[in-house]
């Protein structure tokens, strides 16, 4: 049963009896995992806020093959992301980034770029203060890095570039259509202007596009978009993303 060191982001904790905690991870090295830290809600708990909700740690993980639940040696933060907790839509926007970490990455699957991600878009947060911008950046990078990010720049249908026109989102087929191939009313609308916003932060760090100019309009509007098709690819609603809706 090797000690493993490894950098890990705590995704979610809660209780296992009277003074333990599991915590979801998504380590650098070994991928997302669970892991029990024994006696963590003792008074004799070693491991202080190091197992807080989204702090970025680095963590001694007891590595034990085939088994589910992994055991934390020891733990020490490295950065914490407690302050962002303060604006209620920073929070709720952090959650969201958890949630869809977890349901969307397999288990112990190495993801270094993902991990990098999540790091870079919870750092956005607690340095600007923003939502729309991260969020829109992790949603787009994350399908995109999963290979399930469908062509967002021509119809899915005919292959005929959008060049300014407004694209129709087909949830049946996870796709943007055209006006011309557009079969049903009930098709979603996303506007040019939203469309148009991805090559504005496709080749460039996530601090250098905020930084370069304020929110431009559809930044919510395509955001809603790519989390309805994380949502089509899980199978599965998100409960975040619905208050995300009603605050954000």
């Amino acid at each position: 049963m090797p000690l493993i060191e490894t950098e890990a982001i705590v995704l979610r904790t809660h209780r296992l009896g009277e003074a333990d905690k599991i915590a979801s991870l998504l380590t650098r090295q070994l991928g997302r995992l669970r892991a029990v830290a024994k006696g963590a809600f003792s008074r004799r708990g070693r491991y202080g806020a190091a197992l807080e909700p989204l702090s970025y740690i680095r963590v001694w993980v007891y590595d034990r093959e085939n088994r589910d639940l992994q055991r934390i040696g020891t733990a020490e933060i490295v950065e914490s992301f407690f302050e962002i907790q303060r604006d209620y839509r920073v929070q709720l926007a952090a959650q969201y980034l958890a949630e869809v970490t977890e349901r969307f990455l397999p288990d112990r699957e190495v993801n270094e770029r993902v991990f990098r991600l999540l790091l870079a878009v919870l750092r956005a947060f607690k340095r600007f203060g923003e939502v729309n911008r991260p969020l829109l950046f992790f949603d787009y990078w994350l399908l995109r890095l999963g290979g399930f990010l469908p062509d967002l720049s021509r119809c899915m249908a005919c292959q005929r570039p959008f060049a300014g026109e407004d694209g129709y989102y087909d949830p049946v087929s996870v796709a943007l259509v055209c006006s011309r191939c557009r079969n049903g009313v009930s098709l979603e609308r996303i506007s040019a202007g939203a469309l148009g916003l991805i090559p504005a932060f496709r080749t460039v760090r996530i601090e250098q596009w905020i930084e370069k100019e304020a929110a431009p309009a559809g930044t919510r509007e395509l955001r809603r978009l790519l989390e309805q098709i994380i949502e089509a690819h899980l199978e599965r609603k998100l409960t975040t993303r619905a208050l995300l809706a009603e605050e954000i």
